[in-house]
């Protein structure tokens, strides 16, 4: 009885270990496009410290919800003939998780977090002044600004506002 007890929980942590090891990893871009390609470093090594836990790991899916975010709008603003490339390369959300009692966390959303974002992006095409730069974005003043419509419960809102100003800026307003 005493090897069973001591067995079955070392077979099941070796087959947690190759299940692990078998998952494919998630692609870390969206799938191509003729005009707007996003793509994103590793999430782990991002400053950020997500609230969002998966029962297998850290969840990221909020990275492809910002990069689908991404292309949609730069697609809309975007010049006929021209392509743009967008890289995160570091993405600090507004707020700070804390953890609660049970196994959860909860975001607090203070002036003293605010979001930041660093991105790498390669702008080419016809009736555009081509760019490759590196782009740091931050909004310090991310509670002053209303965040759109009353209501917005988006977790991703202040994120999201820095990326329309950025294109904005970048792309000219349409």
């Amino acid at each position: 009885m005493r090897i069973l007890t001591v067995a079955l929980p070392a077979l099941l942590l070796v087959a947690c270990a190759s299940t692990a090891r078998t998952r494919d990893p998630q692609p870390l871009q969206l799938p191509a496009n003729e005009r707007v390609n996003v793509s994103w470093a590793d999430p782990a090594s991002f400053s950020e410290h997500s609230c969002d836990f998966a029962p297998g790991g850290r969840d990221t899916e909020w990275v492809r919800d910002l990069a689908k975010y991404t292309r949609d709008r730069a697609e809309k603003n975007l010049p006929a003939g021209a392509h743009l490339d967008v890289h995160f390369i570091d993405i600090d959300r507004a707020g700070e998780c804390r953890p609660t009692m049970g196994a959860e966390q909860i975001r607090i959303i203070r002036d003293m977090y605010p979001p930041r974002i660093t991105l790498h992006y390669r702008l080419s095409g016809n009736g555009v002044a081509a760019a490759d730069a590196d782009a740091k974005l931050s909004d310090l003043a991310f509670m002053m600004n209303p965040p759109g419509l009353p209501g917005n419960s988006d977790p991703l809102r202040y994120e999201k506002r820095m990326v329309d100003d950025w294109l904005r800026k970048l792309l000219g307003k349409r």
